[in-house]
C-alpha cells in the first residue's frame, strides 16, 4: 500500500508539472484573471476526482472517509489557505512539486507548511472549544443532505464540472478562430489599399 501511494504521489507530481500548476505565475495570473487555464486543469481535476472516488466507494475499491464538518474552522482554515495560495502561489501539492523542479520559494512554502501544521497541533487544544466544537454538523454530505446516492450526486456534480470545461474549451476554439478570421480579412484588405494609389496617381 506504501508503494502504491508513493506511485501515485509521483504519478500526481508528474501531472502537477505537465499542466504548469506548479509554476507560481500561472496560479497568480490565474487568481488576477489573466491567464485561466490553471482553472480549467483544476476544474477538470475536481470533476474526474470527484467521479472517481465515487466509482472506487461504490465499487468496494475504496473507502471514501469523512469528516466532520466545523464551519468555524473550515472558513478561517480556507481563507488561510486562500491567501497563502495567492501570496505563494501554491498549494501544498505544487509546492512539493515544484520542490523537486528545485524553485527555491517552494522550499520556503514547503517549511512554512511543515511548521504551521506543527504550530496547529500544538494549540489546538486551546482551539478546540473556540473553533472546532462551535458550529460543528457533523459528517454531513450533499448526497446526504438531498437524500440521494452518493454516486448519484456524483454524477451530476462532476458531470456539470466537465460539461463547463468542454464548454469552455469550446468558447476559446471559437474565439481563437473568429480571431484568426479577422487577421485573415485584414490581411487580405491590406495589399488592395496599397495597390490602390502610388506616387503618379491610381495604379
Amino acid at each position: 500500500m506504501l508503494i502504491l501511494g508513493l506511485v501515485f504521489g509521483m504519478a500526481l507530481g508528474a501531472i502537477l508539472m505537465l499542466s504548469g500548476l506548479s509554476n507560481p505565475r500561472l496560479v497568480i495570473d490565474m487568481l488576477r484573471f489573466k491567464n485561466l487555464h490553471a482553472m480549467k486543469v483544476l476544474m477538470t481535476a475536481l470533476a474526474v476526482g470527484i467521479l472517481g472516488v465515487a466509482l472506487l466507494d461504490t465499487g468496494g475499491l475504496a473507502h471514501m472517509k469523512l469528516k466532520t464538518l466545523h464551519v468555524l474552522a473550515v472558513t478561517l482554515g480556507g481563507g488561510l489557505l486562500g491567501l497563502g495560495f495567492a501570496v505563494a502561489g501554491y498549494c501544498p501539492g505544487s509546492a512539493l512539486a515544484a520542490s523537486v523542479e528545485g524553485r527555491r520559494d517552494a522550499l520556503f512554502t514547503v517549511a512554512g507548511g511543515l511548521v504551521g501544521t506543527a504550530v496547529y497541533a500544538l494549540v489546538y487544544p486551546a482551539l478546540k472549544p473556540l473553533l472546532i466544537e462551535p458550529l460543528s454538523y457533523g459528517k454531513a454530505t450533499l448526497f446526504g443532505a438531498v437524500g440521494v446516492s452518493h454516486l448519484v450526486a456524483a454524477l451530476v456534480v462532476g458531470s456539470a464540472f466537465l460539461a463547463a470545461v468542454l464548454l469552455w474549451l469550446r468558447v476559446d476554439v471559437v474565439r481563437v478562430a473568429g480571431a484568426g478570421d479577422g487577421d485573415a480579412e485584414i490581411g487580405s484588405a491590406a495589399p488592395q489599399v496599397a495597390c490602390s494609389t502610388g506616387p503618379g496617381g491610381p495604379v
